[in-house]
This record gives structure tokens, C-alpha cells and sequence, in this order.
């Protein structure tokens, strides 16, 4: 059986693939309520599905750094399983960024006309574990060389995308990827293609939860579809680019 590094140089040696990104103008609608209006604890860890915005963080007892990423490496039901037993994450979520249509559905989602991207949101305490780790992880477990597709799954909510929550956070987030690209270079992959940006500054600057049954999918159902395993490129923290 092909396993995941030979499938993904195959894919690699063909180039990036590009799909046609909507802009605001053309991006549906929407305009309803959430399509997760009560979102219950993560069933894994226990915490809630909100985002810093969310008083629980700032008074969680042992929390001394709270802080966030948005990360988008493909289908986000194996992006979110990566960070479940990371020392310093407290919670995590999957939802969609990066896009125009207001509380979008899964469905809508994956027309590629409203722009998000499949993406998890990860709450961590910078005290514990650092960014830079956290992009590691990321990093040395899916190609972020392929533009608008991650293997099999294709189109623009599959792209490799980190969204930060300010501009300290995006200006080591451009600085490690720079230092990881002669790595995967040498691997025999091509340049990396992750979308960097601030989330404020990203579509309609929003994070927006996806439907309980995306939540904590691979917890459900432990033998759902995953894709994503180590690229065979290492990452290591302090390898920093200009």
C-alpha cells in the first residue's frame, strides 16, 4: 500500500494546484445565525469552543499565557486530532476562516464560493508551549506546498493557511516558515504555499464554528477518514529565515 509521503510526492511533482478564489462580490450570501449557536465543551479536553474573546481564558486557573492560532492544513477533522495531546493546549475547535459569507455551512463551504477555509482553532498557553512548537507540529505533518488542495481533497477550503491574532504572532510565523523552506526544498518538495495573514485582516476577518458533527470528529469517530501523516521533513524549533 502507497503510504502518505510517496502519495504526496506524487502529488508534489505535478506542482501547486490553483483554484479560482472568490472575492466579496461573488461569495454567497448567508446572513443566518451560527450553525453552532450552543456549542458544547470539547469533548476531548473538556474546555469550551470559544476564542479569547471568551472571559473563561483569562481566569482559567493555570492558564498563564492564553493565546490562539488558526491553522488550516486541509481537512480539519485530522488537523484538530494533531493538538489534542500537546503539553499547553487547553482547547481546540474547527470551524471556517479566511472567507466572506457570513456563518457559513459545511455544505457551502465546500463549493468553494464562499472563500473560508477548513481551519482549527487552537487555544494554547504561551507559557507552556510556544508558537513555534505548535507551527512544528503543523509543519512536519502535511505538504504545504500543494496551494488549493491537501492529497486527495481538493479546492480552495483545503489550502495551507495560518491566521494569527496579531502582527507578533504573523511576523514568527513568516520568520520559521522562511527557515523551514530550504528543508523541504532539499526534500524534493517546492515552494511552500501557505497563506499567511492576521485573521482581523484575512476575507471578513471572522472565525466562525463549524457544526457539532465536525467537532472533535476523529474523538467519534476513531475510524473516520484522516489525511495527514509526517511529510518526512523535520521542522525544528530555532531554524529561523531572514
Amino acid at each position: 500500500m502507497t503510504n502518505f509521503f510517496d502519495r504526496i510526492m506524487a502529488l508534489n511533482s505535478k506542482g501547486p494546484y490553483r483554484a479560482e478564489r472568490v472575492g466579496p462580490e461573488d461569495a454567497l450570501k448567508g446572513g443566518r445565525t451560527p450553525v453552532l449557536e450552543n456549542p458544547q465543551p470539547n469533548v476531548v479536553l473538556g474546555t469550551p469552543l470559544t476564542g479569547l474573546e471568551d472571559s473563561y481564558w483569562a481566569e482559567a486557573d493555570g492558564l498563564e499565557q492564553p493565546a490562539q492560532i488558526v491553522l488550516g492544513l486541509g481537512c480539519f477533522w485530522g488537523v484538530e486530532r494533531m493538538f489534542w495531546g500537546v503539553d499547553g493546549v487547553w482547547g481546540t475547535s474547527v470551524g471556517y476562516a479566511g472567507g466572506y459569507t457570513p456563518n457559513p455551512t459545511y455544505r457551502e463551504v465546500c463549493t468553494g464560493r464562499t472563500g473560508h477555509a477548513e481551519v482549527v482553532r487552537v487555544i494554547f498557553d504561551a507559557a507552556a508551549v510556544s508558537l513555534e512548537q505548535l507551527l512544528q507540529i503543523a509543519f512536519e505533518n502535511h505538504d504545504p506546498t500543494q496551494g488549493d488542495r491537501q492529497g486527495n481533497d481538493v479546492g480552495t477550503q483545503y489550502r495551507s493557511c495560518v491566521y494569527t491574532q496579531d502582527a507578533e504572532q504573523l511576523g514568527r510565523v513568516r520568520q520559521a516558515i522562511a527557515g523551514w523552506q530550504q528543508r523541504f526544498s532539499d526534500a524534493g518538495f517546492g515552494e511552500i504555499t501557505t497563506e499567511v495573514a492576521e485573521l482581523a485582516d484575512i476575507g471578513d476577518g471572522q472565525y466562525y464554528l463549524a457544526e457539532d458533527e465536525h467537532q472533535q470528529y476523529l474523538h467519534k469517530n476513531p475510524g473516520g477518514y484522516c489525511n495527514h501523516g509526517s511529510n518526512g521533513v523535520s521542522c525544528p524549533v530555532g531554524v529561523l529565515g531572514d
